[in-house]
């Protein structure tokens, strides 16, 4: 009976990140996926000369988190191309720059320098306020709004005002503004998705970890209120309907970074208090669900406004009221698409509660995409496209007021000993790969007992 350390579940970023983090720090650890690839909801696969992903991917870590996990295990996270510029849809004036938003750059300057002097920890009261009603304790200039407001539709893909919430949003605010100087800061990983994964998982195995892909987790064992260990299915699967043919791997901790919605097929609800479990229930309704209709388009010529590697954004669309996003991916990698030819990435979202309504997700589909051959002419006659849905895997959870924060389940197990979340559904702070990285160091650290000194005393979940 194989015994570790820790066991981890999941192979995504914060799989991978806990795993080579444990394994640098001397830790026997396996980590565990039932998926054959690399990254879950970040993984990057090849399609008819393209690489695509489950949606549109961008690196949001100025320096200070998952590039620092990638320096503490050995391995060197390129920061490749970043966005340079933001142009913004309006279905009345068209395309105009986000610049042209905020002409007062005084009232900007009050801002930024009002959150670069509030402590992280202050920000922890605002879970449940919208982001702008912090903004208007320093200033009433619309631009300023905007330009906070337009990059939260970005990142935390909210669409009202009011569902932008303060604390999640001016943490990522504060943390680019004091780290790069400037309101947003994404990347493209220089290695590529597939290959900043990889790296990581070599991180693992060169300290001595174990990665198993292809191994479903079928439940975590817990006797006596004590973690001890994990049973995995029978490989190969002979059956389709095999019960409990099991295999069990000891181990006296596991970090889970399975999502809320499929966390406790895994963890058993009875060994949680059922005020836990209830948090967990609330954050997994499909109305929470960050969802979207998903376009990948390929062009012969690139398509932007101010420059190839800008992101673009909106509140509506010309015939729906839906927000979202575009970027030239192949101005980020050119490898991601053929020669001669660019491939967009785009998304329209929608409400999580219609994720399930296929007929009336195809509707808008159809919908948005004709509303982009509206915004970009070029798109009418694309020479490649993929559709897709973000919404099983989700992006996340809607990061709206009053489910942030310590609105959130705890990363640790109350009443179980030795039973981490590493999520960024779970209680995080951040942006997509960078959260879920985040999340995973705050409960690999809470395990060790001790802050790894990489890390220094900056803010951790």
């Amino acid at each position: 009976m194989p015994s570790y350390d820790v066991v981890v579940i999941g192979a995504g970023a914060a799989g991978l990140s806990a795993g080579a983090l444990l394994a640098a720090e001397g830790k026997r650890v396996c980590v565990l996926d039932r998926s054959t690839v690399l990254g879950g909801r970040a993984l990057a696969v090849p399609d008819e000369g393209f690489t695509v992903n489950l949606g549109g991917h961008l690196i949001e870590d100025p320096g200070s988190g998952l590039t620092k996990v990638f320096s503490h295990v050995g391995k060197e996270l390129v920061h490749g191309e970043v966005s340079e510029d933001m142009p913004i849809w309006d279905n009345e004036k068209g395309w105009t720059s986000v610049r042209d938003r905020y002409t007062d750059r005084s009232e900007l300057k009050k801002v930024i320098k009002a959150l670069v002097q509030t402590p992280y920890e202050d920000l922890d009261a605002w879970d449940d306020r919208p982001m702008r009603e912090w903004i208007h304790q320093y200033t009433d200039d619309q631009g300023v709004v905007d330009l906070f407001e337009f990059i939260s539709v970005l990142e935390c893909m909210t669409d009202n005002w009011y569902d932008h919430s303060a604390s999640d949003n001016l943490y990522v605010r504060k943390m680019h503004f004091e780290e790069r100087n400037t309101a947003a800061y994404s990347c493209w990983p220089g290695q590529g998705w597939d290959g900043m994964w990889r790296d990581l998982a070599d991180a693992i195995e060169k300290h001595g970890g174990e990665l198993r892909l292809g191994t479903a987790v079928e439940r975590v064992v817990i006797e006596g209120g004590e973690v001890r260990g994990v049973a995995v299915g029978r490989e190969p699967q002979v059956l389709p309907n095999e019960f409990y043919e099991e295999e069990i791997l000891e181990a006296s901790a596991v970090i889970s970074t399975l999502p809320v919605w499929t966390v406790l097929n895994v963890v058993p609800r009875s060994e949680l208090p059922e005020w836990y479990t209830a948090q967990i229930d609330f954050l997994a309704q499909d109305r929470f669900r960050i969802a979207w209709l998903g376009l990948h388009l390929a062009t012969e010529e690139p398509v932007w406004r101010y420059d190839p590697r800008e992101l673009s954004t909106w509140t509506s669309t010309p015939s729906t009221p839906s927000s979202g996003f575009m970027f030239d991916q192949s101005a980020m990698d050119p490898s991601s698409s053929p020669p001669g030819t660019h491939l967009h990435t785009m998304g329209s979202i929608i409400p999580g509660s219609r994720g399930r309504d296929r007929e009336w997700c195809r509707r808008r589909m159809d919908a948005f995409e004709h509303d982009i051959a509206t915004m970009w002419p070029q798109f009418a006659n694309p020479v490649w496209r993929r559709r897709h849905l973000v919404f099983e895997p989700s992006f996340g959870v809607i990061q709206m007021p009053g489910l942030v924060g310590r609105y959130r389940p705890h990363w640790r197990a109350p009443n179980v000993e030795g039973l981490w979340f590493a999520s960024e559904t779970f209680r995080s702070r951040g942006i997509g790969t960078d959260r879920a990285a985040r999340a995973a160091l705050t409960c690999v650290e809470d395990y060790l007992g001790r802050r790894i000194p990489t890390f220094g005393e900056g803010w951790r979940y």
